[in-house]
Formats: C-alpha cells, sequence, structure tokens
C-alpha cells in the first residue's frame, strides 16, 4: 500500500501547485542538462611545503568559453563523429545485442542486396519470394535429411542442437537488408521457421524457431560477403542471374578449356547449376579451391540417397573406390575471366575426349 499512497500523494501534490512542482526550473524533474554551466572553477590547492606530492592534471577540463556563453541560446550536445573504418577492417562484421543478431555492411542496402541474393543462388538454396524494393527476401523450404549433398546445410547442420532430429522435418528462412544508423551502411537480419515435412504452418514466428541456426547462417553469410569483396562486384540482380558466355577452345598443352567471361562467384554457381542439369552427379566440392568432384560413372539421378543415420555412420563406397571414381572440375581465375578444366587430380590432366564430353556438356547447360 506505501507505494500506492506515495504516488497518490505526488499526484495530489502536482495538481496543487501545478506542473512548474515536478519539471519546472526548481521542480523535482527540471533538466539538469546544462548545470555544468554554472559551475564555479575554485582555485588550485595549495601544498605545504615540505609535503611531496605528484602534480595532477585537469581530469575534466572545462572550456575557456562554451557556445552559450558566446551566443547566449541554450548549449547543444554534438553530433557524434562518423565512425571512420580503416583498410584493414572487415567490411561485413557479425554483430550482437541481446538476443538480438545481424551482420553489419559497410555498404548502403542497394549495394548490399545482389550480393546477398547471389550468397543463396550460389549455394543453391530456392528463394521462393523476394521484394528488392523492401530488402525482403524469403527462401524455399528445405530438409536437412533430403538434401545432404548442399554445402550450406552440411555446415550449418551441427547448429540444429544436440537431441534434435531431422528427420521429417524442413526449414526456411527469411532475410532483411535495412539501412544501417551510420550512413551508408546497412544491416542484413535473419529469421528461422521450421516444420513437419508438407506441414501446413506459413507464419513467420517474431523470433527464429532455432537461434543457433540463425546464428550459423548469419556467420556464413559474413564469410560469404568478406570473401566476396575482393572479387568483381555484382551490379545488379539482372545480371546476376543472367548467365555468362562461354567459349570452349584448347590450351598450349592442347588441353580443353571453357573460358566465362564472369566474376568467380558467378561462374561458380552457374557451373554448378549446369552440372546439376547435365544430369552429373557432385560427389563433393571445395569452394575455396574452387573444384567441383564428380563421379561421371553414376548419373546424378540414378544415386541413392542413404538415410540419415546410414550417412552419419557408413558409406556406400570404400574411401578408395570414391577417390579413384572422381573427376575435378576446376576453376580457376585469369584476369577478369574464369577458365574451367577437367582434371583428375591437380598435377594430372583428364583424359582430352573424358575432359571436352564433360565441358561441352556444361556449355550446353549454361543458362
Amino acid at each position: 500500500m506505501k507505494p500506492v499512497l506515495g504516488a497518490l500523494s505526488l499526484a495530489l501534490l502536482a495538481g496543487l501547485s501545478g506542473c512548474g512542482y515536478l519539471a519546472g526550473e526548481d521542480g523535482y524533474f527540471r533538466d539538469r542538462g546544462s548545470d555544468y554551466q554554472g559551475v564555479v572553477i575554485e582555485p588550485r590547492i595549495d601544498i605545504p611545503e615540505g609535503v611531496e606530492s605528484k602534480p595532477l592534471g585537469d581530469l575534466l577540463p572545462v572550456p575557456g568559453q562554451s557556445v552559450a556563453e558566446a551566443s547566449g541560446e541554450k548549449f547543444k550536445l554534438p553530433r557524434p563523429q562518423p565512425m571512420i573504418v580503416s583498410a584493414d577492417a572487415a567490411e561485413f562484421s557479425l554483430q550482437q545485442n541481446g538476443s538480438v543478431r545481424w551482420v553489419q555492411a559497410q555498404r548502403s542496402a542497394s549495394d548490399t542486396w545482389p550480393l546477398v541474393r547471389q550468397f543463396w543462388n550460389d549455394y543453391q538454396v530456392p528463394v521462393a519470394s523476394e521484394t528488392p524494393s523492401l530488402g525482403q527476401l524469403q527462401t524455399g523450404w528445405v530438409a536437412f535429411d533430403l538434401q545432404s549433398n548442399n554445402p550450406l546445410l552440411r555446415r550449418i547442420l551441427p547448429a540444429i542442437g544436440e537431441g534434435r532430429s531431422v528427420e521429417g522435418r524442413e526449414h526456411r528462412f527469411r532475410l532483411r537488408v535495412e539501412p544501417g544508423v551510420q550512413g551508408d551502411s546497412s544491416e542484413i537480419y535473419v529469421t528461422h521457421m521450421s516444420r513437419s515435412q508438407g506441414g501446413s504452418r506459413t507464419d513467420w514466428p517474431e523470433n527464429s524457431d532455432n537461434a543457433n541456426l540463425e546464428r550459423a547462417v548469419l556467420a556464413e553469410l559474413e564469410t560469404y560477403l568478406n570473401q566476396s569483396r575482393s572479387g568483381a562486384s555484382i551490379t545488379s540482380l539482372m545480371a546476376a542471374q543472367a548467365g555468362p558466355r562461354a567459349t570452349l577452345a584448347r590450351d598450349g598443352a592442347g588441353n580443353p578449356v571453357l573460358t566465362l567471361q564472369s566474376d568467380f562467384n558467378r561462374a561458380w554457381s552457374a557451373i554448378g547449376q549446369a552440372l546439376s542439369q547435365a544430369d552429373i552427379r557432385i560427389a563433393d566440392l571445395n569452394r575455396s579451391a574452387g573444384v567441383y568432384y564428380i563421379d561421371l560413372a553414376q548419373a546424378a539421378s540414378q544415386q541413392k540417397e542413404p538415410g540419415f543415420f546410414g550417412r552419419l555412420f557408413g558409406r556406400d563406397e570404400t574411401p578408395d573406390e570414391d577417390r579413384a571414381q572422381r573427376t575435378e572440375v576446376r576453376l580457376t581465375a585469369v584476369g577478369g575471366n574464369v577458365q574451367v578444366t577437367v582434371d583428375e587430380s591437380i598435377d594430372t590432366a583428364a583424359d582430352p575426349r573424358v575432359a571436352v564430353d564433360v565441358l561441352e556438356r556444361i556449355q550446353a547447360n549454361l543458362n
């Protein structure tokens, strides 16, 4: 009862004596932001002779003349200086405030959007809907147990958490690119949603269903964007979706080479899609090395997908057999182009007839 009586008493006093009692110059809640301007500077303390002391400087120096004294106007706090990003600082960084996470980009939202859109395209995650003018994108539903060959899903799989099953579940992500606080900056947010496969749930949750998956996707996005900044810029969404021009020729040693007039990121995505459309099985990949490992002994459509626990605890082939059947499709950035070759290993080129057949199938399926 005491807090209630105290509040009633305060309200009664405010009603009897007016608002000036609370917020006026002599009120209880008056503005004290300019009190320092009336502070009297006292003389320094005199130290008696014979006493040792260290000289102390002014810990909080008062300026000789304030704006209020010069103009007679009320003092206004200056705006903070803009944040300076050095050349060595990361252009994209993962930030967190409490339970809210985002990727901070030192680029405008319009410049960040095509890079973010290319991220999903490169990792072959379908996009269900997008609104570039609002900076919003929604992926299609993906299943970890049915799409284990997807490199992005394979890397973020541990983030689901111990004890949580992936079988019979499907997931999707919503992404937002918003203008940042500083000029020419933006912030990227991700929301995760899951449901049973074929379920009817469609409404997005206020917060991610799995915060660990949200953070894992943001971390992958941050790494991808920082790696992409060193490559050629993607000028527009239409340019990112357009297929690169490709020319099939032979190098000085007579080995077939497919040359793409494109930057590495677009070429990597285009080659991956072309291999899938050509029904060539991708056994593994290494994006940092620019290599797709393909299996020419079996078409992608004939591949039997093992169950989830089968992928964890067993293999259909022994490691030696698996390596023996792999052929490398290698991408190498040369100037402003990307050269695609077919090799048995990093030191050995593939049989020219096999290489020509693979490169022709890739060229025929480039969009």
